[in-house]
């Protein structure tokens, strides 16, 4: 994790990065910025944190939408 993420406690990045070595825990939202200046928060429903079955949906959740809009781009 750079330095600055660790003073801010607020990582960006995407998940390729998280196979050099950052650990997915204490992750507490995952929010998605659009070009059109809106944005969605996702946050787990049960605890504080995400688990690992929650990021994983999140992650399936991100892709649907990702084929959903390259389709609308064609």
């Amino acid at each position: 994790m750079s330095e600055e993420a660790k003073r801010t406690g607020e990582w960006r990045g995407s998940p390729l990065q998280m196979g050099s070595g950052l650990d997915p825990n204490g992750i507490k939202e995952i929010v998605l910025r659009l070009d059109t200046g809106d944005h969605e928060t996702l946050k787990p429903r049960i605890r504080d944190e995400f688990g690992a079955y929650e990021l994983s949906q999140a992650a399936t959740y991100l892709d649907s939408i990702s084929s959903q809009l390259d389709l609308q781009n064609r």
